[in-house]
């Protein structure tokens, strides 16, 4: 196995670190599986089978970004893990492994193919000097040279390349032996996104699901299962699942392949064809089949029962509703709904909440332009006895050429109760009360109430 630094036009600075990864066994391994969490969180677990020695002995093994130190656990029959470092990996030119190479050979590879030994002199910069023969070669950026050098095995198969984990082992007999590691690592957020196309006519709802996995700042992602996991994990340590809820995740299979799977008090969603991410990439899979649902749009006129918006009109909230029939769980995340009725319409977009399958979902998306209203408090009296009545005033207007039914939905102040002469209710609660009223296309529909506070109040 070689290692390669190569100098392009390009400049040198911009391709060394692309030609560090390509070489280090650790950044291009691939995983037998990984779990991302949508707190920025993975699990990662790796099996292999090594030919051990009876007793102590040292184990180097490739892994995927920056290992978090107290999550690692191995298992293996008869291997007990003693201890462990964790080789941190270059990060630029001055720190790179060419560096390292110093007053030791390289080989110099010529763009057609011809190969020269010399010994590395000095890394300055993006300059490299090397000795071949008596004479000192200056290569820069400008050179289209591939500088390689050997790079040794430890048992297991990284490199000694300065990056990866080295594993002290402890073994009852020698012999091949299938060891597993599992661990969490710093790892790319991801978030669902949900696009919807609503058709007004029939009420039908479809929404596409996809997850879009941010790997800005992170190595390259390679593994041949994998899971999104959405829902709160335990916490530790500022953040995500510890070592024995890890294993039981990343070793658990999900029963059909595009099915969520709940796994404890979280769901994960499986990846059909694993997961292959490009170092810094964004990336787009698909989280689960479309779903269609029976959706309504509602109206919604909220206000605090002592307000008094004057003769300003204040525009009606729009949402869509439905109940998640689909029979799966629908994780938290954006959502985008747009109007099948007309081309190239934006109904709104707002975000959907860790959603249970059966569970009612509102998406809230803005003002309605035609629904407006006013909300006025008209009068306030104090009785002999110190209760305060309060009489209030809704008016609802609708410039639409269709009728629409708006909820009323009025906030009341604490230990207040409505009048027993108020207009019967249609949802709510007592803090809370809600009435439904149908507004006429370009019409007006007023609703008149008391509430009453005790002398406390």
């Amino acid at each position: 196995m070689h290692s390669r630094w190569i100098f392009t036009l390009a400049g040198l600075a911009a391709i060394a670190p692309s030609a560090f990864a390509a070489t280090d066994v650790g950044s291009n391994h691939t995983v037998d599986a990984i779990a991302l969490y949508s707190q920025g969180a993975a699990v990662v677990q790796d099996s292999r089978t090594l030919t051990l020695e009876q007793g102590e002995q040292t184990v180097s093994w490739p892994m995927i970004d920056a290992i978090q130190p107290d999550t690692l656990w191995l298992s293996g029959k008869g291997v007990q893990l003693t201890g462990f470092d964790i080789n941190a990996r270059g990060t630029g030119v001055s720190g790179s492994h060419l560096s390292d190479r110093i007053g030791r050979s390289v080989t110099l590879r010529a763009p057609g193919g011809e190969t020269r030994q010399g010994t590395l002199v000095n890394v300055d910069g993006d300059t490299a000097y090397v000795r071949v023969d008596t004479r000192i070669e200056r290569i820069t950026a400008a050179s289209p040279v591939e500088i390689s050098w050997p790079v040794g095995k430890s048992r297991g198969g990284a490199g000694n390349s300065g990056s990866g984990l080295t594993m002290n082992l402890d073994a009852d007999k020698s012999g091949q032996q299938k060891l597993t590691v599992t661990y969490q690592s710093k790892a790319p957020s991801w978030q669902a996104s949900y696009t919807g196309r609503f058709h007004p006519a029939s009420g039908k709802l479809r929404l596409v699901s996809q997850a879009l996995i941010d790997n800005s700042g992170h190595e390259a992602l390679d593994a041949r299962q994998a899971w999104l996991v959405a829902g709160d994990t335990s916490r530790a340590h500022g953040g995500a699942p510890r070592p024995m809820m890890m294993a039981k995740m990343a070793s658990s299979e999900s029963s059909a392949a595009d099915q969520p799977q709940a796994v404890g008090d979280v769901y994960r969603y499986p990846l059909a064809h694993g997961l292959h991410v490009k170092a810094g990439a964004v990336k787009s899979v698909a989280l689960m089949q479309p779903i269609s649902v029976e959706a309504t749009r509602r109206y919604r006129f909220e206000n605090y029962a002592l307000s008094d918006t004057g003769n300003s009109r204040q525009h009606a909230q729009v949402s869509l509703a439905f109940d998640n029939s689909s029979g799966r769980p629908l994780p938290a995340g954006a959502v985008r709904i747009y109007d099948a009725g007309h081309a190239a319409q934006l109904m709104g977009g707002t975000r959907i909440d860790n959603t249970p399958a059966g569970a009612p979902v509102t998406l809230a998306l803005g003002g309605a332009f035609d629904i407006t209203g006013i909300h006025r408090v008209t009068k306030t009296t104090r009785g002999d006895n110190g209760v305060k009545t309060t009489r209030v005033r809704v008016e609802l207007f609708n410039a639409g050429d269709k009728a629409r039914q708006v909820t009323i939905a009025e906030r009341l102040p604490a230990g207040a109760k409505l009048a027993d002469d108020a207009p019967r209710t249609r949802g709510g609660s007592a803090e809370k009360p809600e009435w439904r009223v149908s507004v006429p296309a370009g019409g007006h529909r007023t609703l008149r109430y008391r509430f009453l506070q005790p002398k406390s109040s």
